[in-house]
């Protein structure tokens, strides 16, 4: 029977005026009948993990009938070692501008995405996903859209935990792996026919017992409850983009019902053209049809992303798993041989009893409770037949070491499937250094990081998911919160429009729907604040001899947040601004002049006195040839000579010539020389 017959029957007597009933159907049942298989490993495979008393199968519990089945649960734990590594490694989405004018708004956009997750309580919505996709291959992440407050207009987004995976069913046809090529997404909820009929009294509730029903029916409809399901859904619709006189490119569908108050402010249609575009609409729906009419996603892409464990494509057919499919078998010899050890060691205490038929004869309930009891005394019948015999104990079975060893063996073939082994979860081994150590505990994290590296790319499409909404979701003049280092607060204005003094144009300040960016995921250490992160660094720094250690020590005090502590930083940060290790801030006083080296001043001292000395020499000097030449003019002057002009003081020799000589005998008088006993030509 084709699907198309199948439909015309089960939606008889329903309105489908647009067909949306019959396309609805009709991919619901592709969806549910899909992969069922797989799913179904999935949730046996969590079962298997963290649900006590699944670890036997039907046809090991039959064959033991009434014997012990115990669960000593090794995988569930080596399973919380790689969980457990992501919660001390946290993921963070980061938003990166692609041109230079858009580094402001990626900024506001990555602290709003931290806005988000913690009014979201994300974590919880990450390690659940995580969970899934370790123990069983396939968890789900998704984004809501909510409003803030019952007596507020503005909308916010929100990232929501998906308890059960299982109730999220994509299109079968997609093949990417973040599913971004679905086109539909059904998440399901099965909820009491009595709370349907209350939320949805008009709506129809189909009754297996009366009118036409078909397997299509029992996949929405059971005896005393009712699925529903949200219905995720794309359609390809042209829509007109405008680039407007500021270079922002917006549809027409936003820009025409502001259009005349726009173009007031100076806000024009520069250019204009067709596109045609992906629409995400989501409606509630039942296998009667609608229960609510359709609305419109503000983005672009169904945000529903999946997480998956460990996905390979075999023959065209995508087969995703987690830690527990593999380490289920070892995990059951394991169960089996410690439940068989424990059964044979329980027995050695009452080993069977060996007697005749007469030294028990009327004792039959006095020894079967020698099972569980221990009387003080044995009594028997004497046998005439055996007057010397009583019943006695068969010698204890010995120790059974093949079931302790192949015990162990299986603990030891579970650790190598999960890629989990001894040191890399806490125990002793034979290494001896720190970096042996490290070696081997970081072997079950490369061993298993491909599920960390799907929980990145699962982040990944959620932040593209954020990236692409928000400018929908937050698109009016208001103001939002912001996270940044360390969750600090800060709140910016957004879209809020400005006017140029200058040229009378209209600019949005902060306009998020402005830019393209890239976004990727960063997994660090998750540090509850960045102060334990200073701690840990500070703490191997602090021993590091000279001005660096001090500079560690002094932010090992920052880091602390004790009693007492600021004071202490107060004052190590005055001793090493003193010290001229740390620049000094807003309040610090500066750091007093260095004292000279003593080799130095005495040096300078030295110094000064040999050039007072040689001033004074000079100075010394100076006077003598003042008085040479005083004596020498006067003696010009005895002997009728006229007197040479002073000559200033570093200038020439002034000329002196006898004025009854020619000009060609006249010989200069040398100051340098002066005559000695008198004056002669």
């Amino acid at each position: 029977m084709t699907m198309a017959k199948k439909l015309s029957k089960s939606t008889a007597g329903r309105p489908d005026r647009d067909g949306f009933l019959t396309t609805m159907l009709d991919r619901a049942s592709d969806a549910f009948a899909f992969d069922t298989e797989q799913r179904r490993r999935v949730v046996e495979d969590m079962k298997f993990a963290f649900v006590s008393g699944h670890q036997w199968d039907e046809h090991l519990t039959k064959k033991r009938r009434n014997r012990p089945c115990y669960e000593f649960n090794r995988i569930r734990q080596l399973i919380r070692r790689v969980t457990g590594q992501q919660l001390k490694n946290k993921p963070e989405i980061k938003v990166r501008a692609v041109e230079d004018n858009d580094v402001d708004t990626a900024e506001i956009i990555n602290g709003l995405i931290k806005n988000i997750e913690v009014q979201s309580s994300a974590e919880n919505a990450y390690d659940t996903a995580f969970q899934w996709a370790c123990g069983g291959g396939y968890g789900v992440l998704r984004v809501v859209a909510e409003y803030e407050s019952d007596e507020s207009f503005d909308q916010c987004l929100k990232i929501k935990t998906v308890q059960d995976p299982m109730t999220v069913w994509f299109d079968p046809s997609a093949r990417e792996f973040d599913r971004s090529d679905a086109r539909y997404v059904f998440v399901t909820e099965v909820i009491p026919r009595s709370e349907f009929q209350r939320r949805w009294p008009k709506a129809e509730v189909v009754d297996f017992d009366h009118g036409p029903f078909d397997e299509h029916d029992r996949q929405w409809w059971f005896d005393d409850s009712v699925r529903i399901a949200e219905y995720w859904y794309v359609e390809d619709e042209p829509k007109k983009l405008y680039m407007l006189s500021d270079g922002t490119v917006v549809s027409a569908e936003e820009f025409d019902p502001i259009r005349d108050d726009a173009e007031a402010l100076g806000l024009t249609v520069k250019t204009e053209r067709e596109v045609m575009g992906k629409c995400v609409y989501t409606c509630l729906v039942s296998g009667a049809g609608k229960l609510e009419e359709p609305t419109k996603w503000g983005g672009s892409m169904i945000p529903i992303i999946p997480q998956w464990g460990d996905l390979v494509t075999i023959e065209g057919k995508q087969i995703y798993s987690g830690m527990t499919r593999f380490g289920r078998d070892a995990q059951t010899i394991h169960n089996f041989e410690l439940s068989t050890l424990v059964e044979v060691i329980a027995k050695q205490p009452n080993s069977p009893l060996t007697a005749t038929t007469a030294m028990i004869k009327g004792l039959e309930s006095y020894y079967e409770r020698l099972g569980y009891d221990d009387p003080p005394v044995l009594l028997y019948n004497v046998d005439p037949a055996a007057p010397a015999g009583r019943p006695q104990r068969e010698q204890p079975a010995q120790f059974p070491a093949a079931f302790a060893q192949l015990s162990a063996v299986a603990t030891d073939e579970l650790k190598a499937n999960l890629g989990v082994y001894d040191a890399s979860i806490g125990a002793r081994s034979n290494e001896s250094s720190g970096r042996a150590i490290l070696a081997r505990q970081t072997e079950g994290e490369v061993a298993n990081f491909v599920y960390v590296d799907n929980q990145i790319k699962a982040l990944k499409r959620l932040g593209e998911v954020l990236v692409d909404a928000i400018p929908k979701y937050y698109d009016a003049d208001r103001s939002i919160r912001i996270l940044g280092e360390e969750n600090a607060e800060k709140y910016v204005r957004i879209n809020r429009p400005m006017i140029d003094q200058q040229t009378g144009e209209t600019h949005i300040i902060n306009d998020l729907s402005r830019g393209r960016y890239d976004v990727t995921v960063t997994v660090g250490k998750n540090f509850d604040t960045a102060r334990m992160e200073l701690a840990e660094t500070a703490q191997s720094l602090a021993t590091t001899p000279g001005p660096m250690g001090a500079i560690g020590q002094y932010l090992l005090l920052k880091s602390l947040d004790t009693p007492g502590a600021t004071e202490a930083v107060k004052a190590a940060r005055k001793l090493m601004v003193n010290q001229g290790l740390l620049e000094p801030g807003e309040g610090d006083q500066p750091p007093p002049p260095p004292q000279p080296n003593p080799k130095d001043v005495a040096d300078a001292a030295l110094k000064s006195e040999q050039a007072k000395k040689t001033a004074a020499e000079a100075e010394g000097q100076q006077l003598d040839n003042q008085i040479v030449a005083t004596q020498f003019g006067m003696e010009l002057g005895a002997a009728g000579l006229t007197p040479p002009t002073q000559a200033p003081m570093g200038g020439p020799p002034p000329d002196i010539r006898s004025p009854s000589l020619p000009p060609a005998q006249a010989q200069p008088i040398r100051p340098e020389q002066p005559p000695q006993g008198g004056f002669s030509l």
